[in-house]
């Protein structure tokens, strides 16, 4: 099993950055890996949705559902991915919210254990995750803060 963990400063409030970030319908407008974010379910604190990226280099196009569980009073989201599940045997997510310096110090942890049947090891992708996970989340922050700015 491994756990990774980014954090990245986005200069806007809290409420902001977790309703922005946890707004699936819109994920294509936040993230740049995804073409396309489909709700399948929502409630106040649950939704269950179908995320597909673009192609990248020799892959082509993913898709898989995953579900979150919105804890907007602690600023905390619990999330796993349902299937298909190939990398990876499990996957589990929480994101934290925190303020700071009149901003948002926003972590995404990651913890997985990779299925053997896919082929990869789990350092490589531990490494294909920590450099996609720090560049979408530098999206997440300049998406973000440049809405902030137009508001």
């Amino acid at each position: 099993m491994t756990t990774i963990q980014n954090s990245i400063w986005i200069h806007a409030d809290r409420n902001t950055v977790f309703d922005r970030t946890n707004d699936i319908a819109n994920w294509t407008e936040l993230f740049t890996e995804y073409q396309e974010s489909r709700v399948l379910e929502q409630t106040e604190a649950y939704i269950r949705f179908e995320l597909t990226t673009y192609p990248e280099e020799n892959r082509p196009a993913r898709s898989w559902t995953s579900e979150r569980w919105l804890d907007r009073p602690n600023f905390r989201i619990t999330a796993r991915r349902l299937a298909p599940l190939l990398p990876f045997k499990h996957m589990n997510l929480e994101w934290l919210y925190e303020e700071q310096n009149e901003g948002t110090y926003m972590t995404w942890i990651q913890e997985f254990e990779v299925d053997p049947a896919s082929g990869l090891t789990g350092e490589q992708v531990e490494a294909h995750l920590n450099r996609t996970t720090k560049e979408q989340m530098a999206a997440i922050k300049q998406n973000i803060e440049q809405q902030t700015v137009r508001s």
